[in-house]
C-alpha cells in the first residue's frame, strides 16, 4: 500500500526572526521593552498611592513634579537608559546596521520566494549569476554553494529557523540571508520584476514581525522606491 503524502504548507518567515546570530540586538530590544514595561507600572503605582490620580493638575504642573527633583542633583542612570545606551551604539554600528538590513530584505526574499514558485524560478539565474560575478572566484563559487539549497528549492531546510542551541546554525542561516539581501539591494533597480515586488510587497511583510518601525526605519530608502 502506497504511503500518502500530506503537503504541508511552507515555513512562514518572521521579519524578527531573520537575523540568525545577530540575535544579541534582539534580546536587547526584547530586555528594552520589559524594564520600560515594569518602571512603568512603578510608576504608576507610585503616583496612585501618592494621590496623584484623585487631584487635576495641569500638563506643566505634573512635568515640574518629575522635571524637579531630576535636576536638583546629579543622579546615575537608570538600568534602562543604560541598556537603552548600549542599544544605541549596537544600532550605529555601519556594518551591523548593513547586515540587518540585507538579512531582512533576504527573509523577504525567501518569503516570496516560498509563496511564489514562479518568481523563484525567474530569479534563480540572475542570483547565481549575481553571486558569480563577485571579485574573487573562490568567494563567488563559495556563495553559490552557500545558497545551493535555496536556488534548488525555496523551502530548502538551510533557510528555515535554526536550533537556539547551534551558533553556527544560525550564523549560517544569516549568511545566506545576507547574500540574498545584498542581491536585492544590488538588482531591484535592475530587475523589474524584483523592483515591483519589493514595492508592493515589502512593507506588509516587515508588518507580520515584532519592531515593525525599526525595521521599516533601517529600509526607508528600500521602501520609499
Amino acid at each position: 500500500m502506497a504511503t500518502e503524502v500530506i503537503a504541508t504548507e511552507p515555513e512562514a518567515i518572521d521579519p524578527a526572526n531573520a537575523l540568525g546570530d545577530l540575535e544579541s540586538l534582539d534580546a536587547l530590544d526584547d530586555e528594552i521593552a520589559r524594564v520600560r514595561k515594569r518602571e512603568e507600572r512603578r510608576l504608576i503605582r507610585l503616583a496612585r498611592k501618592a494621590g496623584l490620580f484623585h487631584v487635576r493638575m495641569l500638563n506643566h504642573e505634573l512635568d515640574d513634579l518629575f522635571r524637579e527633583p531630576l535636576l536638583a542633583e546629579a543622579r546615575r542612570p537608570s538600568a534602562l537608559a543604560r541598556l537603552e545606551t548600549r542599544r544605541d551604539a549596537h544600532y550605529a554600528g555601519r556594518r551591523a546596521k548593513d547586515a540587518r538590513r540585507k538579512a531582512l530584505l533576504g527573509g523577504f526574499v525567501v518569503a516570496q520566494c516560498r509563496h511564489k514558485p514562479h518568481f523563484h524560478a525567474a530569479m534563480v539565474p540572475d542570483i547565481r549569476e549575481w553571486l558569480l560575478s563577485h571579485r574573487s572566484e573562490k568567494v563567488g563559487a563559495r556563495n553559490v554553494e552557500a545558497l545551493s539549497g535555496f536556488l534548488a528549492d525555496p523551502a530548502h531546510k538551510e533557510l528555515s529557523a535554526p536550533p537556539t542551541n547551534s551558533k553556527k546554525a544560525r550564523r549560517d542561516r544569516t549568511h545566506r540571508l545576507i547574500l540574498l539581501g545584498a542581491w536585492v539591494l544590488a538588482r531591484r533597480k535592475h530587475l523589474t520584476e524584483l523592483g515591483e515586488l519589493v514595492a508592493a510587497e515589502l512593507a506588509g511583510f516587515l508588518e507580520q514581525g515584532q519592531r515593525v518601525d525599526r525595521h521599516k526605519a533601517l529600509l526607508k530608502d528600500v521602501l520609499g522606491n
